[in-house]
């Protein structure tokens, strides 16, 4: 890293060198150093074209890697909220397991003294003595029907306690499986989201790596152009054009037809070289300024966006803390369209003010 901008201040500084020796190199040699640049330019730009497919790989990479993450983060979510929900399951089953426990004890008792009031019934003795001494036959038949009943109670109570225990076993042993289940599918995809999370740092790494040489390239062709600047015919630096050395229809070719614009590059580079050029700079809007946006900001593409600001709030169509300029090439090639933004709108990179 510190030998990358050792390297990038010995080329400023060479460049800074050679704008101070133009004034004394013949306009032919100048036009020959001025080829040359354009040549390595030329160089460079086919350089930058041939790492997009690498870049393009690693930024591609990147993103599936992330979306893998993003799905098993959501997977391992409702995992631990299936599992949430199952532990209170059982906590509700646990106190109605206490509960019918408590049941099926006082159920085990009043089937112990039924049946034994049955066996008192139902003995042969007690069963005669009670027909015997019923003074008629209804009576008789009564007491017969009333022993039955008893065994009949016995034979329920035994059914109903068997089916409780039973029941109450099955769903305990059900929601235990079930969370056995949750707790092993929680762990593991715990485990794959921290080995996608580790595959996301290592292709950020190699995105980073690929990256890389393109942006080396890409200061080296802003140095580029300031040198070829450098080189130019020296022209005014009034608010008005001074010439335009821009590709017609483009943003750049719009502001520069409004104003001096003595650098070239992108629009993404504008805002450098102006510095570089002593160009007054700052991030509060004022009318005449050209106004710089990050690439992708405020509609802006990867290579950024300029626009010339006509109007400040407060004033007609403006409010306050707001400003309007206008720009071509946003609604469409080689059309001129205005917009209000705010003054410190984020997609903003500053202002560079005239001379």
């Amino acid at each position: 890293m510190r030998g990358t901008r050792k390297l990038v201040a010995i080329v400023v500084g060479c460049g800074a060198l050679l704008s101070i020796g133009i004034t004394s190199i013949p306009t032919g040699q100048a036009n020959t150093q001025t080829d040359a640049l354009r040549a390595k330019r030329a160089q460079l730009l086919a350089q930058l074209v041939a790492l997009e497919p690498a870049k393009n790989s690693a930024s591609a990479a990147l993103a599936a890697a992330e979306g893998a993450f993003a799905s098993e983060q959501a997977q391992l979510l409702a995992a631990q909220k299936q599992l949430a929900a199952l532990n209170a399951r059982l906590l509700v089953l646990s106190g109605q397991v206490a509960d019918d426990q408590a049941t099926v004890v006082q159920a085990k008792q009043q089937l112990s003294t039924l049946t034994r009031q049955s066996y008192e019934s139902t003995s042969t003795d007690s069963w005669v003595a009670a027909v015997l001494s019923a003074k008629t036959f209804s009576q008789a038949m009564d007491r017969l029907t009333g022993t039955s009943h008893v065994a009949e109670q016995v034979n329920n109570m035994q059914t109903n306690v068997r089916a409780k225990e039973a029941a109450i076993t099955a769903e305990t042993n059900e929601i235990h499986k079930d969370a056995a289940s949750s707790t092993a599918l929680e762990g593991q995809l715990s485990s794959d989201s921290n080995a996608l999370l580790m595959l996301v740092s290592v292709r950020n790494l190699a995105l980073q790596r690929a990256s890389a040489p393109a942006r080396a390239i890409g200061a080296r062709i802003a140095e580029i152009d300031q040198e070829i600047a450098g080189n130019a015919v020296p022209v005014s630096h009034s608010s008005s054009s001074c010439g335009n050395h821009f590709a017609y229809g483009e943003c750049t070719w719009y502001v520069a037809s409004r104003r001096c614009i003595p650098w070239l590059g992108n629009a993404n580079q504008w805002f450098y070289n102006a510095a570089r050029m002593g160009y007054p700079e700052g991030h509060v809007p004022a009318v005449g300024a050209v106004v710089a946006f990050w690439p992708g900001g405020d509609g802006a593409s990867w290579i950024g966006h300029v626009g010339y600001v006509e109007a400040v709030g407060p004033a007609a169509g403006v409010p306050a803390g707001y400003f309007k300029f206008s720009e071509m090439n946003y609604a469409g090639w080689n059309r001129v369209d205005y917009r209000v933004l705010p003054g410190n709108s984020s997609g903003v990179q500053g202002y560079i003010y005239a001379k």
